[in-house]
């Protein structure tokens, strides 16, 4: 069976802002880092997460 999962964080490649999702809120929220509050977040959606998860069983 494939699966689709959503990230639980994320990075601005410009300024390092970075972000948890918040279950509880049901949205994003600033963590440590806040990064540059002007700056238009590029967030690395080509980055190394995959959003697809496979069975073993169903692996090529």
């Amino acid at each position: 069976m494939t699966q689709i999962r959503t990230p639980s964080e994320r990075e601005c490649t410009r300024c390092g802002r970075r972000e948890r999702w918040s279950d509880d809120d049901v949205q994003w929220r600033i963590d440590d880092l806040a990064g540059d509050s002007h700056c238009v977040h590029d967030w690395d959606v080509t980055g190394s997460f995959n959003t697809v998860v496979r069975d073993a069983d169903h692996e090529a």
